[in-house]
């Protein structure tokens, strides 16, 4: 995936608020100075967030920081279907910047999701309601629902997941970020086949040790628990939209062996796959 440094402008509010009704979402992974609240109202795909890969599915619902890199990405087979998605974006000055001392309780909120925060439990229900009503307002009422939700954020800390280390940016960083994405690009696209970190040095033109730092330091996890990882999200969406046998879901996300992926699966989501699958479909 292409990377993208996005210029957000809305001169004339405070925020942004779009509600997006596409076929797929497939954006190249991307960046921008401002917050964003992100709703999957429809839809199903892989959600990534800094050095952070992860499934999605309708009801996922994100608070990004400043400058974190992040794109939504629908499944292969699903593409053509209904996606919708509300999007609030906001610059950081709204609440850093302002000189409202009842907004300085929110600044904390703002540290937290420069890691990426998944919104869940009883606060999830309540944004999503307040993300329909945001979308309708206009004016100083979708300012003061926004307020009211960062609000709820910000009192339920146990509803908020970190997704990711943090990933704030103090100076620019383009050529770094064009070498990672064409590795990011290179595994998505070879996914099903075995993945060397001698391969993988040669596209940035390094040697497999100075690589395997340098992944480190720009994803945040070595290379073989990154490609792990977006294997086993990967199945987690065959799993979850076909009735093919587990074996061959294994083998097209590039698990040389089932046993394999169940301890790799296991790992990640603390359940089998053959557990996942049953629970889902008891769901």
């Amino acid at each position: 995936m292409k990377y993208i440094e996005e210029h957000i402008a809305h001169p004339d509010e405070s925020l942004r608020v779009m509600r997006l009704t596409l076929d797929s979402f497939r954006t190249a992974r991307h960046r921008h100075r401002h917050l964003e609240l992100t709703w999957i109202e429809q839809g199903s795909g892989l959600r990534f967030v800094a050095g952070n890969v992860e499934p999605f599915h309708a009801g996922d619902l994100v608070l990004l920081g400043p400058d974190v890199a992040h794109a939504w990405v629908s499944s292969l087979a699903h593409r053509g279907e209904p996606h919708v998605a509300t999007v609030v974006q906001f610059a950081p000055d709204l609440i850093v910047g302002s000189p409202i001392p009842e907004l300085a309780r929110l600044k904390e909120l703002v540290t937290r999701a420069s890691s990426g925060l998944r919104i869940q439990g009883v606060a999830a229900n309540e944004v999503r309601a307040s993300l329909e009503r945001i979308v309708e307002a206009r004016g100083l009422r979708r300012i003061a629902t926004l307020f009211e939700v960062l609000e709820r954020l910000s009192e339920s800390p146990q509803d908020l997941e970190p997704i990711a280390v943090s990933t704030t940016l103090t100076s620019p960083r383009s050529r770094e970020d064009r070498r990672i994405d064409r590795v990011i690009h290179w595994i998505h696209a070879n996914l099903e086949r075995p993945l060397a970190v001698e391969e993988a040095a040669r596209l940035v033109h390094v040697t497999p040790a100075a690589f395997s730092r340098y992944f480190r330091r720009e994803v945040g996890k070595n290379f073989s628990e990154y490609i792990n990882d977006v294997r086993c999200s990967e199945a987690c969406l065959r799993l979850s939209r076909s009735d093919r046998p587990i074996a061959d879901i294994a083998t097209t996300c590039g698990f040389a062996t089932l046993s394999n992926f169940n301890v790799q699966f296991k790992a990640r989501f603390h359940v089998t796959p053959r557990s996942f699958r049953r629970d889902l479909r008891l769901a």
